[in-house]
Parts: C-alpha cells; structure tokens; sequence
C-alpha cells in the first residue's frame, strides 16, 4: 500500500507543479504589463518593477495553490480513469476509502502551506508592497510625465495636459480636478511645472501659471471663480501612506483583536484560504470520475466552474461582511459549510458506487 501512496502522490505533485507554475507565471506576467505601462507613463521608476512583482505574486499564491491543487486531482484521477487503472486498483480490493485518505493527506499538506502564507506571508508581502509603491512615487520624477495622460496621486487629485514645452520643458494646458466631500474644485492652467526636486518623504508642489479655479458646491449647487497668476498647489503627501492603516498589512494577530467588520472580513478570509485548499483538493476525486474515451481532461471545464462559482461566492460573502450586512457569525463560513457538505455528500457516493 506504500507503493500506492508514493504513486498517488507523485502524479497529483507533477501537475500540481505545472498548474501552479503556469498560473504564477501568468499572474507575474499580467502585473508585470500593468506595472510597465505605469513606467511608460512616466509615474514609476523600472527598477521598482521586479520587487512589487514579486512581492504580488507572493500574495496570489495563497489564491494559486488552491485551484492547481484542485486541477492536479481531476486531472490525475481522471487520466487513472480513462487508462483504466482505478478499475484495476478497485479489482484489485483497494477501496474508494483509500484513495480518499491519500488525496485528503496530500490536500493536508497544501493547506498547511496555504495556511502559512495567508497568515504571514500576506501581510508581510502587502507591506512591502505598500513600502515599495510609497518608494517608487517618492522616486519618480515627476518631470517626465507624458502628455495626453490621466495622472492621479494618492489623494484622488486628477491632472491632464495637453502638450510640454520643448525648451523648458513645462506642461502646457493643463487640467486637475480636487474632489472632496462637499465640493470639487477645477483648475484650468495655461501652463505648470514642478519646482527643483526636494527631499524623500517631502510635500510635492505643482506651481501653475495663469490658472482659472472653478469651485462647486455638491449641496447648493453654486459656481465660484477666481484667476491666479501662479498658484501653487500641493500635488502629493508622501507620507500620507506610510501613517494610513492598511489591514491587509496588519498582522493576523491584531485583526484577530479588532472588532471593525473590515478587519473581521479580512482576519476570516486570512483562515478560510486553507480550509478552502483542503476541500477543494477533496472535491477533485468525486469529479475526476470518466469513461474510458472521455479523455483526461474531460472534467476540467467543470473543475474550472465550480472553483469559479465558490470563489465568487466567497468575495461576496466577504464584502458582505466588510459593509456590515452580514454579521462575524456566520461571516464567511457559510460558503465553505456549503462546499463542505457537497464535498462529504458526493464522497458517500463515490465510496457506496466506486
């Protein structure tokens, strides 16, 4: 039976390396696009591209591992279905119960890595990844700006312009709009430029040149104008990032404490992720079951749907649980206690029809 366990579990690792591995590597691949394009731009210096890749996909892999784990059973399964191999095994007097023991101990195993990256990992890696985007906005010079772009900083605060001066290199007709609460201010410059770069962690300045402000109030509705010949506005707090709370950088131990419905949701989703491997590893033997022609890969449309349709029950449930519509009991839960019981019932199944 030594012999079996070994095999077992060296056929589900191989595509499991494979799915996870192609998986990340699409996942870096797609973050890595958009990371560029903001290089492009001019808003983020190259060197800052490789860290904030990694330390994303570090976070991803708690997401990744689940699903390649979940493939690498129907697929296995699937494939000692079609090549007639669970039939002989079955013939042979081992029992569906035995197969179940070995999926569920290699299912272990993933969750238990899972685990250790969902509780510190994920907020290790969102930390820096913070750190490193507060870096690489204090890094970036904001002289090179392309034109015909939207920029938005860390406030909200949109600029546009239309052109930059080959000489002096100042952005010309430019745009920005403030919003906040109860008004939204537009400005109108004829040009504007940034002053001489000034220290890390600095206020940014923005100095316009013939500038129109608009201010409207959202609750009245009334339209004030005003004219400056050089305004001067603060474009960007550097250390406003580094003083907000971020909770998916908090450690598990302090949003285990808190009592805020977004800590909640956030600390629920930090422990659900293994549990979420362990059952859907189990969920893969009951849908790995094919007919001799159907072909390995039969099943995975349907593998694909059902770690679809749970995952996307759970985020609901969690911003569900983030807006305070659904309490800490059952939280999240409900969808894993959902799974849990199609999983044990189509287990029963399988053993009593092998």
């Amino acid at each position: 039976m030594l012999l079996l366990d070994r095999y077992l579990t060296r056929e589900i690792a191989k595509p499991l390396v494979i799915f996870c591995g192609g998986l990340l590597l699409l996942f870096a691949n797609f973050t890595a696009v958009r990371y560029l394009n903001r290089v492009a731009d001019g808003i983020m210096p190259f060197q800052s591209v490789l860290p904030l890749v990694l330390v994303r996909a570090a976070v991803a892999l708690e997401l990744l591992l689940p699903i390649a784990l979940h493939l690498s059973v129907v697929v296995t399964l699937g494939r000692l279905y079609t090549d007639s191999e669970m039939t002989a095994l079955f013939g042979s007097g081992v029992s569906p119960s035995r197969i179940i023991r070995i999926v569920f101990a290699g299912s272990l195993i993933v969750a238990g890595i899972v685990a250790f990256l969902s509780i510190y990992v994920r907020p290790w890696a969102n930390e820096n990844r913070y750190r490193l985007e507060r870096q690489a906005a204090a890094d970036v010079d904001l002289n090179d700006m392309q034109p015909g772009h939207f920029y938005e900083n860390s406030s909200g605060t949109v600029l546009f312009f239309q052109q930059r001066a080959q000489s002096s290199g100042r952005m010309r007709e430019v745009f920005i709009q403030y919003r906040s609460e109860d008004r939204v201010r537009l400005i109108w410059a004829e040009e504007a430029h940034y002053p001489e770069a000034v220290e890390a962690g600095a206020a940014r300045t923005l100095v316009c040149s013939g500038a129109q402000i608009y201010e409207l109030s959202r609750d009245h509705g009334a339209v004030r104008q005003a004219t400056s010949d050089e305004l001067v506005l603060e474009w960007e707090k550097a250390q406003a990032l580094s003083e907000e709370y971020r909770r998916k950088a908090a450690p598990t131990w302090q949003l285990a404490h808190s009592v805020l419905p977004k800590d909640i949701a956030e600390f629920q989703w930090r422990l659900s992720t293994p549990v979420a491997a362990l059952l859907m590893g189990l969920l893969g033997f009951p849908l790995s079951r094919a007919r001799a022609r159907q072909g390995k890969y039969a099943k995975l449309f349907v593998s694909v749907l059902c770690y679809a349709t749970f995952y996307n029950l759970t985020m609901m449930a969690k911003t569900w649980v983030e807006k305070g519509v659904v309490s800490a009991v059952p939280g999240i839960w409900w969808v894993h206690l959902l799974l849990a019981i199609l999983v044990a019932s189509l287990l029963w199944r399988r053993t009593i029809h092998p």
